[in-house]
């Protein structure tokens, strides 16, 4: 085997520190407050009791990509936005509005790169998805407020 590969047959990591295969207690992982990205130029003003728990969150110049579980408290509205990479997303509990299409438990959504989306809303029982995306993204708001003519 070439010296740069990693057999994980044999093996689960401790950590993410090691190279090899991860698995996750999705329920003995904490919730936190949502992380900076890198490359981030403004706070998203994430309201309310937005929650993550990540699981892989990259390093720079890892070549590990970010997945982090999301939970959006009742209610909660992402406004519309649009990302530099693209980003999967699955519905694992609650349900959510992502535009004009209501997604529940199971569901799941892809959106492109430089594709203008959402808002992204939770029912009124909250939600939390898991969210999948090539490399960290910058997020861009969608300023849909009147702009005066002047």
């Amino acid at each position: 085997m070439a010296d740069d590969l990693v057999d994980s047959n044999e093996r689960v990591c401790e950590s993410l520190d090691e190279r090899g295969l991860h698995t996750f207690d999705l329920e003995s992982l904490p919730w936190e407050p949502p992380r900076p990205r890198p490359g981030a130029t403004r706070k998203h003003g994430h309201q309310g009791d937005v929650a993550e728990k990540w699981l892989v969150y990259p390093e720079p110049g890892s070549d590990r990509f970010p997945i982090t579980i999301v939970r959006f408290p009742p209610r909660f509205t992402f406004p519309r936005h649009w990302h530099t990479e693209g980003e999967f997303i699955m519905v694992l509990r609650g349900s959510m509005q992502v535009g004009d299409r209501v997604l529940g438990v199971g569901d799941s959504a892809y959106n492109d790169a430089r594709t203008i989306y959402g808002a992204e809303a939770a029912g009124d029982d909250g939600c939390e998805f898991l969210m999948i995306r090539r490399a960290f993204a910058v997020t861009t708001l969608v300023d849909e407020s009147p702009h005066a003519e002047g």
